[in-house]
């Protein structure tokens, strides 16, 4: 599916990494600065979010 631009469904375990999913969604900067605003000692954040969302 990558191949094609497929973006992984965000309720299934997939392998993608921030780096991946911040050129798959434009607008993903602003989600992580939503993010970083909202949640900025990371209280919500486990493993998975640290690697497709990033530190």
């Amino acid at each position: 599916m990558t191949a094609h631009g497929g973006r992984p469904h965000w309720g299934k375990l997939h392998t993608r990494d921030a780096a991946y999913l911040s050129e798959a969604y434009p607008r993903f900067a602003e989600f992580t600065a939503l993010r970083d605003r909202l949640d900025p000692d990371r209280l919500f954040a486990n493993d998975y979010l640290r690697r497709v969302l990033g530190d």
